[in-house]
């Protein structure tokens, strides 16, 4: 199991054989979706796709957010899991601790 984080940063790399396409609207629309389940978290987010190949994603918390919590993390990790099938999707932050 993993441990509870407060996310900064979410990052998708695409399978070995594999480079992502641009992903700029794909992203917009599951911010979108994203900000409808966690209206709190509006405008919190901002992404950036890596102009080298395989042409990473990052999903990173803007300077004015400190972090999503756990529930919120867990559904972006899941919505991107969805968005980019096959890719690995892996969450970095602080150890949450209630």
């Amino acid at each position: 199991m993993k441990p509870d984080l407060k996310m900064m940063t979410a990052w998708v790399q695409p399978k070995a054989e594999e480079d992502l396409p641009e992903v700029k609207e794909s992203l917009e629309s599951l911010l979108v979706g994203f900000y409808g389940a966690f209206p709190e978290y509006q405008d919190c987010l901002r992404f950036f796709q890596s102009p080298r190949v395989p042409h990473h994603v990052f999903v990173y918390v803007n300077g004015g957010c400190t972090g999503l919590l756990p529930g919120a993390s867990r559904y972006l990790e899941q919505m991107l899991q969805r968005a980019f099938p096959g890719s690995e999707v892996r969450l970095y932050g602080k150890a949450w601790v209630c």
